[in-house]
């Protein structure tokens, strides 16, 4: 017999409901003995995330950087309005330098975003590309009118993006068709949602494709961070660069996942078959 997804959600207590919500609102909780905690500790994260309950009237108990719910139960209308939180309109400016290869290179994790300020939908995403080591500067989640899609710092993060959709997103089942698409001008790139014309955009579809792709990357957050630790070196920057130049993001796609594949990713320590493929 099929399992009761009401049933499911009722047998939650209500710690495991809030903790949940904060997740599919981008804050990197996790649960311990009845205990909430941040997953990597972010003194930034851990301020927005006080100011965040008491907006809320969340009624908790701090024990230093954890909290515990004051109550047994927590109704669904609190976890939508969670979920469903509205961000804020925000600035976000990064340095010429920082799309460089050599910054691609050197950076081992993303950027630190405020939480709050981030649009609902999207925000898990955005949170778990930066723990992955993958620069995303910013989310947006189409608004019901346009493609939902991340700006990435530049086009080396939107290529090493599809290499790692490639590899560890293949099994997923998606709502919408997410790519990552080059932006000319800017010389950057965004992973954006796609839907046929006949489709609608669903803001919960969006929230249930990015919790998936988040999932998937903070689970092996630390494996891609290494791997591209260990494959891309700085000096290795003529050829990337040469590509960059001349706009042939296909070749960088096939040069880039070349080497990634010869240095074997964590996942599978075996060589797996060269991906080739138009981007």
């Amino acid at each position: 017999m099929k399992k009761s997804l009401f049933v499911e959600m009722e047998l939650q207590t209500g710690t495991e409901k809030l903790t949940e919500a904060l997740l599919l609102r981008g804050f990197p909780v996790e649960l311990e003995n009845d205990f909430i905690s941040l997953r990597n500790g972010s003194q930034q994260d851990l301020h927005q995330l006080k100011i965040f309950l008491e907006t809320l009237n969340v009624p908790v108990f701090w024990s230093e950087s954890r909290f515990q719910l004051l109550t047994n139960h927590f109704p669904l209308h609190k976890v939508k309005e969670i979920v469903h939180f509205k961000g804020r309109q925000h600035s976000v400016h990064m340095e010429s330098y920082q799309f460089k290869w050599r910054s691609f290179v050197n950076r081992r994790y993303g950027i630190r975003t405020n939480t709050i300020n981030l649009c609902p939908y999207t925000a898990v995403m955005v949170k778990a590309l930066n723990e992955a080591g993958i620069v995303a500067l910013a989310g947006c989640n189409g608004h019901r009118k346009h493609n939902p899609n991340f700006q990435l710092s530049g086009v080396y993060y939107g290529v090493w993006f599809s290499i790692i959709q490639e590899r560890y997103m293949q099994a997923l089942k998606l709502h919408y068709k997410w790519n990552v698409k080059f932006i000319r001008e800017a010389s950057n790139s965004i992973i954006v949602a796609n839907k046929t014309e006949e489709d609608k955009w669903d803001m919960n579809k969006v929230l249930a494709d990015c919790y998936q792709m988040a999932n998937v990357l903070t689970e092996h957050a630390a494996e891609l961070r290494e791997w591209k630790r260990r494959t891309f070196k700085r000096k290795m920057k003529q050829t990337p660069e040469t590509f960059k130049e001349t706009r042939d993001m296909n070749q960088l796609f096939d040069w880039m996942n070349d080497i990634a594949t010869r240095n074997g990713d964590c996942k599978n320590e075996s060589t797996p078959h060269i991906l080739k493929r138009k981007i």
